[in-house]
């Protein structure tokens, strides 16, 4: 049965479905545009806005699975955190729903707590428990920061002057590789068995978020993040971000990457 990846245009999103693709599955992406490269590959495109319903639900016809990939750290211009994580996931859970899909995969973040001071894990929280309260079988895999991902972080948050760093820099930080975050969200949507859990999902080593920085950006200088970053961002980045592999690895299989 068909699989639907929302979101798939971000870096999880077109590695997980060249992924899909080339294992024979039956891919269905919805996106805000039509994407020429995607469509290339043989996805199937569906176009629409993140919170509309009907059309997610068009999408999702006779789909097992929906792979929610719409979020980040990221808002544009007058998005709130809430809107682009918690509103978008409700949207598809409504769709999801509607259209009989089976089985929910959500990409989270390490430290999602609805109560969370932060801006964006207490969306990432919210959203999570909209999906657990559903009757979906769900996988949500909350990950540490996405090694490959890394260096377009701190460039921003370096605002062109090196690669930024909020706070002392000796936080500590498990990046996960992409290609371990792909395994384990084809893993969810491989198995046979009943799916119905939140894992954390991290690299194995642990480092310093200078140390990351210095891997991320070889050469670059390492910088303060200033106040004008985001403050969401400036308190996420400053903070320990570990995640713990051990229940994802023994769950799906993982044979995790050294990242950088």
């Amino acid at each position: 049965m068909p699989v639907l990846v929302t979101g798939a245009t971000g870096l999880v999103g077109r590695a997980l479905v060249r992924e899909l693709l080339s294992e024979g599955a039956q891919v269905r992406v919805y996106l805000r545009r039509d994407d020429a490269e995607l469509r290339g590959a043989g996805a199937h495109i569906a176009v629409g806005a993140a919170d509309d319903v009907p059309r997610l639900e068009s999408a999702l016809t006779r789909a097992h699975t929906i792979v929610h990939l719409i979020g980040g750290v990221w808002p544009e211009a007058g998005m709130s955190y809430d809107l682009l994580n918690r509103d978008s996931t409700e949207a598809a859970v409504i769709a999801a729903h509607a259209a009989g899909a089976k089985r929910f995969i959500f990409l989270s973040f390490v430290g999602a707590d609805p109560a969370s001071p932060n801006e964006f894990l207490a969306a990432k929280g919210r959203a999570e428990e909209h999906i657990i309260s559903s009757s979906f079988e769900h996988a949500i895999l909350r990950c540490a920061p996405i090694a490959e991902g890394l260096p377009r972080t701190f460039e921003r948050l370096g605002r062109g002057r090196g690669a930024g760093v909020p706070g002392r820099g000796s936080q500590g930080v498990n990046p996960v590789a992409l290609s371990d975050v792909v395994a384990a969200i084809i893993a969810a949507d491989a198995r046979e068995a009943e799916v119905r859990g939140t894992w954390d999902l991290g690299g194995p080593d642990i480092v310093t978020m200078d140390e990351a920085a210095a891997r991320a950006l070889p050469g670059a200088k390492r910088v303060r993040a200033t106040r004008s970053a985001p403050k969401t961002l400036l308190q996420l980045y400053g903070s320990d971000m570990i995640a713990d592999p051990t229940a994802a690895v023994a769950q799906f299989g993982l044979a995790l990457q050294r990242a950088g």
